[in-house]
């Protein structure tokens, strides 16, 4: 092809870039606008979280809700005002034993009475009277009067023998460790592990073991029954009375009819230490549990750990739900038995 041939082209202008103008004023007083607008929404928004913290959304990990019992996390978080609470003793005197079925006053004549006053070398014991009125002793001196006192009142002469309050025993099985003893009997340790804090002993306690009525006859009235001590932690105690039954004024033959303070049950633990749990658990081929008290020191150590824990993921939930209201709450309060 000759140079005649060639496709002609279109000559193409060669022109500089224009510059870009600048920009106007309108333009920059535009974007400082905007600016202030971002900044104080922003400024607005922040003020509101500080000063309400509930949050606008909530947001789940798997991207939907979940749906829990409105009721159910109330019923929750009324549990966080009971967590919080102190224990304290009752102000003043009581009106009457929470234990009182109704029965008659009764007045004790003509008696030596250990009043539990200590004096040089001794105790202290005084000739006088009893009254008891309301499942309570509410006077004692050296001649009360019957005159003032309920027309059907039960009056008994002493003759002079010896009176003292009923014994309490801080320490007892009765009940758990049953007579006569027998392995269908025998309630006093939970052996399945070495910590148990989970257990109770009015779960066991058999009402009709009759060490019930010989232990009274010595004068205890009341009994703190506890699990026994193959345990490093045995579980929950109880503190009990000895009157059980028609017999002796109850008409129930039930464990909680015995309860010593039915109204404000205080909570006891047993845990023990030493000899006991090694000679229980301290042998070769024994899979859990404690072969010296090296071993003990951790089965405390480990189960005071967990229990703090489950303490705090309480206190953390209850924390939440102040901040947030229970109906936020995407689970209901921690709850594990095996540490309540």
């Amino acid at each position: 092809m000759g140079h005649e041939e060639l496709p002609k082209y279109t000559p193409v202008e060669t022109t500089e870039p224009k510059k870009q103008p600048g920009r106007s004023r309108p333009h920059r007083r535009h974007r400082r606008r905007a600016f202030r607008l971002v900044f104080l929404a922003f400024l607005a928004y922040s003020l509101y979280s500080y000063w309400n913290p509930r949050p606008l959304n909530i947001s789940f990990r798997d991207g939907s809700p979940k749906t829990l019992n409105v009721a159910k996390l109330q019923q929750d978080y009324a549990v966080c005002a009971k967590l919080r609470s102190v224990p304290s003793d009752p102000s003043g005197r009581r009106s009457k034993n929470a234990r009182w079925n109704g029965s008659p006053a009764t007045l004790i004549k003509n008696t030596t009475i250990w009043t539990g006053e200590a004096v040089h070398g001794n105790h202290s014991w005084v000739s006088g009277d009893v009254l008891l009125q309301y499942g309570l002793i509410t006077q004692v001196a050296s001649h009360i009067a019957t005159a003032d006192l309920p027309d059907d009142i039960v009056i008994h002469d002493g003759t002079g023998r010896m009176l003292t309050s009923g014994i309490i025993d801080m320490h007892s099985h009765t009940g758990v460790d049953s007579l006569p003893n027998s392995r269908g009997g025998e309630d006093t340790n939970e052996l399945s592990s070495d910590t148990t804090p989970y257990v109770r002993s009015i779960d066991g306690f058999n009402p009709l073991d009759p060490q019930i009525q010989i232990i009274k006859s010595g004068g205890v009235t009341t009994s703190l029954i506890l699990p026994g001590s193959g345990n490093n932690i045995g579980g929950e105690a109880y503190v009990l009375k000895h009157a059980v039954g028609p017999l002796n004024g109850r008409s129930e033959i039930s464990a909680d009819d015995m309860l010593a303070d039915p109204d404000r049950n205080w909570r006891y633990m047993k845990m023990a230490c030493g000899e006991n749990a090694k000679r229980v658990y301290g042998h070769v081929g024994r899979h859990f549990g404690p072969f010296s008290r090296l071993g003990e020191a951790w089965y405390f150590r480990h189960a005071f750990e967990q229990a703090r824990s489950y303490n705090q993921k309480q206190d953390d939930w209850c924390a939440a739900a102040d901040q947030f209201g229970a109906e936020a709450m995407q689970d209901y309060l921690p709850t594990e038995l095996e540490w309540e």
